[in-house]
């Protein structure tokens, strides 16, 4: 025996209540989960065949204006930029960026010894304790 519910009769089970409404509006519920999990999947891959290299050399021109803490952010969402697009280092706006953040650090004293997507090695020159590298 059922439970009524506005002089309606409700299944006995759970399971029999899914498979009513399953039966009766099953299929557009499923097609519309996956018509948004196809949007967003979409939508994701734009977002990575976008062009930032100009925003990045637009906002390497001001970091000499900035502090060496914003340099460094910088830098890493740089190349977190560039280990997702590696394609963008023939970019013709690639090497000014690069250029800027050398000149950006260089303004703090610091140097930029080599840029890369893997291994970026700074020196502090005004240091006047020994520097050891180890790899």
């Amino acid at each position: 025996m059922g439970i009524s519910i506005n002089g309606k009769g409700a299944p006995d089970s759970f399971l029999s209540f899914w498979l009513k409404i399953n039966t009766t509006c099953g299929r557009p519920l499923v097609a519309l989960i996956f018509g948004a999990l196809l949007f967003s999947f979409v939508s994701c891959n734009k977002d990575e065949q976008l062009n930032l290299m100009p925003q990045y050399f637009q906002e390497s021109q001001g970091l000499i204006a900035t502090n060496v803490d914003s340099i460094h952010r910088f830098r890493e969402k740089f190349q977190g930029y560039l280990k997702k697009s590696p394609e963008s280092t023939s970019d013709t706006l690639y090497n000014p960026t690069v250029k800027n953040l050398h000149d950006a650090y260089k303004e703090f004293g610091i140097e930029l010894l080599s840029f890369g997507i893997n291994v970026c090695v700074t020196i502090d020159y005004r240091w006047e304790g020994d520097i050891t590298i180890n790899f």
